[in-house]
């Protein structure tokens, strides 16, 4: 049986279905774009400290911070055993300076070789340098911040580093 929609009740139900679709559609795009950046940048995260803990492992530096650490951090002018514990993410809430949700990343690190503090604080300020590298670089957001790429940010959210936790 072929039914006739006289009054078009069917067309308006057909458009109040795809509206709503629409607006669902956009509505998920907006949170997985969201999640979608904070992933990214913990990736970069993790890629930044594995490079500045692989730097510090093996002693790699240039000329100028090699003559410093010779001098005042010899322990850090060869290679060391750096262990890489954890990363945590806090959510620090909207930032209405920069218009973006703050997040602030700690590393967790180990290491038997590294004992003194002022050793521990230079390999764990190249630690969260790289991380904070690594994340700007990910965006390709280095022209919204400074030397020390601090704070970085990405499309939604702004990066800041604490001094690595030694454990």
């Amino acid at each position: 049986m072929i039914y006739k929609d006289n009054k078009g009740q069917g067309a308006i139900e057909f458009l109040f279905l795809i509206s709503f679709g629409l607006i669902l559609v956009l509505s998920l795009a907006n949170f997985l774009s969201y999640d979608n950046d904070l992933n990214l940048a913990i990736a970069g995260a993790r890629n930044g400290i594995n490079l500045g803990a692989s730097e510090d492992r093996i002693a790699i530096y240039e000329e100028s911070a090699y003559g410093k650490y010779s001098n005042n951090n010899s322990v850090l002018t060869h290679p060391n055993a750096i262990k890489i514990v954890k990363i945590e993410t806090v959510n620090r809430g909207y930032d209405s300076r920069y218009n973006r949700t703050s997040i602030q990343l700690r590393v967790f690190a180990s290491s038997p070789t590294i004992v003194k503090n002022e050793d521990k604080v230079s390999a764990g300020d190249r630690i969260t340098y790289n991380v904070r590298k690594s994340i700007t670089m990910t965006f390709n957001t280095s022209k919204l911040t400074n030397n020390l790429y601090n704070p970085c940010f990405s499309k939604h959210h702004v990066f800041t580093t604490s001094n690595v936790q030694w454990v």
